[in-house]
């Protein structure tokens, strides 16, 4: 086997040298590793990768595909990541004939991202959030790429080069006498390999990267022809790389015809080769949260890789990646644009809100400036599906169920059904006036919800609990005037708060019992006529934590209550003694619960960790006392996003990452007096109603996208 000085001697570059050990790695691993049977699942990156950090031969991705595919995966990684990865065998012997030439390699993409598949049937519909992205399908060791809505396959080799002609036959030699039988002599060391093409050059990072190639028989500067690779950013946005649109172009000519190969010199005996050792490093990888001093406004990843070699005071051969065998990182950052989604109504206020997802459709109520109702958003297309006042707005499976007025002005119940856009009353429930229906909670077919049915003697009469059934369309009052609010389902049963009687045992909080039909209530939290008066009531399993009152020697803070042992604590106290932190804005998050407090002058972002019963102050945007603080708390992923006011840039949309906890504004839509409502999460996208210096108040998204540079 040449050694590498011998290489350099001949041409080689050092990246042609490390390609060639990888590849030569990858042989004695495909001829001499005894793998177990196929996985049925590969990690890839792009899905919230876990550690790839798996010795190959052991438990990991290469233990657990075929040899050929261990084979392909190694040399995609190499595509990343060059690495070098050195062996041991045995003595050279007799030199081979030199290979011919290899041809030049085509000129890498640029400008998009890198996934790796097993087969083609993994890939994802295309279409333009998958725009330019590259996937290698490692069973067929191919690349696709994502154009214009369609895979097209990528082909990075040039044209073969024509066979030489076969060198003239040697005269034949006199027979000489026959010596004795020597020792057999070990194979001679391979002929050298052609070398490889250059690389292309890197593409530069835009918005939005196109790639358009094209082949020429004529090319300046190759003789045999060549392919033209352009590369530039989409800045019309029309997925069409014009002539005004390429920032750059990379050439890749056609590989030339080969010389004709020397004959080589018969080799002479050699002597016995000693036997031979080999050794086998391993590739490993490792994916984590990016801290926060890389940037990424605390959204991104990093993955190393590095060989299981020991290094740095690492541990060889363990299956994981230390510190000191990092060869590369990458970070992956998360980035976003904030767009808007449709001037609804261009001559004032559109005002979206009430965002529900039903399969792949989002509905909110919105004006246009002639008609007002439930709108429907769908793939880029929005539509106006019913037209009436629309009060409040909650999915029930397939169907919409809301508040809406009758010909006479009263709030009644309604369904809406988007199969065929009609709308229905679900029953009289008040005839002759408003039963002010609200919290739609579904269970099973079930439909719960708050409504009154009188006035009372003072115009605001008492609240009930009611239910609709879907199945037959139904309508009964389950519990009379309890005023019950802040309905959740917890394991199929309903929990809220709720009062049955003024004046003896306060607001507490309830429970419905469907196995049984009971409604009854679950805890007394402050017992006697006083009440908790308990609200935003969320469920992490089987605990609900909510803003209470015990009414001893703590004022509202945050509770929490165990369902299946009806047992109830104190989980956060803020402000301490008698006073008063009043939490809301209540979301949960793995096995935190983010909220909405104060700590005595002014509202800031506080969560509760449950594993261990602690708690902290989460952000510090505006100490100013009386200040409102963030609002609409919605989780997306590790981040949670919200409204907040900063005392200088107005109402903005901020975001606060779970994991590194860094807390940045996302964007600054109108500089003085901004607004910000609704935050949902649709199809991985954040929607929120936002308000600029000339739209008003419309709908308005963050597009998300992956960064990837190495650091």
């Amino acid at each position: 086997m040449w050694t590498d000085e011998q290489l350099r001697e001949q041409g080689w570059t050092d990246e042609q040298i490390a390609i060639r050990r990888a590849e030569q790695a990858a042989e004695i691993a495909t001829t001499q590793m005894e793998l177990p049977e196929v996985s049925t699942s590969i990690p890839i990156v792009e899905e919230k990768m876990e550690t790839l950090g798996t010795p190959l031969g052991s438990s990991g991705i290469a233990s657990s595909m075929p040899a050929s595919m261990s084979a392909i995966l190694l040399a995609a990684m190499l595509v990343l990541v060059p690495f070098s990865i050195y062996s041991i065998s045995n003595a050279e012997g007799i030199e081979g004939p030199s290979g011919n030439d290899g041809m030049n390699g085509s000129n890498g993409t640029d400008g998009s991202s890198f996934h790796l598949v097993v087969t083609a049937a993994e890939l994802e519909t295309c279409d333009e959030d998958l725009n330019n992205q590259i996937f290698f399908i490692a069973s067929q060791a191919i690349f696709q790429v994502c154009q214009n809505n369609a895979w097209q396959e990528i082909d990075l080799t040039g044209q073969a080069g024509l066979n030489g002609t076969d060198g003239i036959d040697g005269v034949n030699g006199t027979n000489g006498t026959n010596g004795t039988n020597g020792n057999d002599g070990v194979n001679g060391s391979d002929g050298n390999d052609g070398q490889n093409g250059a690389d292309g050059t890197n593409g530069e990072n835009g918005l939005t990267s196109l790639i358009a190639t094209r082949t020429e028989a004529i090319v300046e500067g190759c003789q045999n022809g060549g392919t033209i690779v352009e590369t530039g950013v989409d800045d019309n946005g029309d997925n069409t790389l014009s002539l005004d649109e390429v920032d750059s172009f990379v050439v890749v000519c056609n590989g030339e015809t080969g010389d004709d190969g020397v004959d080589g010199a018969d080799g002479a005996d050699g002597a016995d080769g000693a036997d031979g050792s080999s050794t086998l490093t391993m590739m490993v990888a490792r994916l984590s949260f990016a801290p926060a001093f890389l940037g990424c406004n605390g959204t991104g990843e990093l993955l190393q890789q590095g060989i299981d070699n020991g290094a740095g005071n690492g541990i060889a051969l363990n299956g994981a990646l230390e510190s000191g065998e990092v060869i590369s990182s990458m970070l992956i950052c998360t980035t976003f644009e904030v767009a808007l989604v449709e001037d609804i109504n261009p001559t004032g206020h559109s005002t979206p809100a009430n965002f529900v997802t039903i399969n792949s459709t989002m509905y909110f109520t919105a004006n246009n400036g002639s008609a007002s109702g439930i709108w429907a958003y769908e793939n880029g297309s929005m539509s106006l599906v019913y037209s009436g006042s629309v009060l409040s707005l909650r999915a029930i499976g397939p169907q919409l169920m809301f508040a809406g007025q009758d010909s006479n002005f009263n709030v009644k119940p309604y369904v809406f059904e988007p199969s065929n856009g009609t709308a229905w009353q679900i029953g009289e429930i008040f005839p002759g006036g408003s039963s002010y229906p609200g919290e739609f909670t579904l269970i099973n077919t079930t439909v719960f919800f708050s409504a009154r049915d009188s006035a009372g003697s003072t115009g605001t009469g008492l609240y009930d609990l009611w239910a609709y059934e879907t199945l037959n369309f139904s309508v009964w009052k389950v519990e009379a005037d309890i005023q019950p609010s802040s309905l959740i389902v917890v394991n199929s049963d309903l929990y809220f708060s709720a009062q049955p009687a003024i004046g003896v045992t306060g607001i507490e909080l309830w429970k419905h019992e469907t196995s049984t039909n009971t409604t009854f209530m679950a805890k007394d939290i402050n017992p006697g006529s006083l009440s908790s008066s308990p609200q935003h009531l969320v469920a992490m399993g089987t605990t609900i934590y909510m803003s209470a009152n015990a009414g001893t020697t703590h004022g509202t803070e945050l509770y929490a209550y165990e369902i299946t042992n009806n047992s109830v604590w104190l989980a956060a106290d803020i402000r301490g003694g008698v006073a008063t932190s009043s939490p809301s804005e209540i979301v949960v998050l793995g096995t935190q619960v983010y909220f909405k407090a104060t700590s005595g002058t002014y509202f800031e972002m506080w969560v509760y960790e449950s594993q261990n019963n602690s708690f902290w102050e989460v952000t510090d945007i505006q100490s100013t006392s009386g200040a409102n603080g963030p609002t609409e708390l919605t989780v997306h992923q590790y981040t949670v996003y919200f409204s907040a006011n900063d005392g200088t840039t107005g109402e903005e949309l901020w975001a606060h990452n779970t994991m590194n906890g860094t807390t940045w504004q996302v964007i600054d839509l109108k500089p003085i007096g901004g607004f910000i409502g609704d935050i949902h999460v649709h199809e991985g996208h954040v929607y929120f109603a936002g308000e600029d210096n000339w739209d008003g108040r419309e709908l308005w998204r963050l597009i998300f996208s992956k960064d990837v540079s190495f650091v």
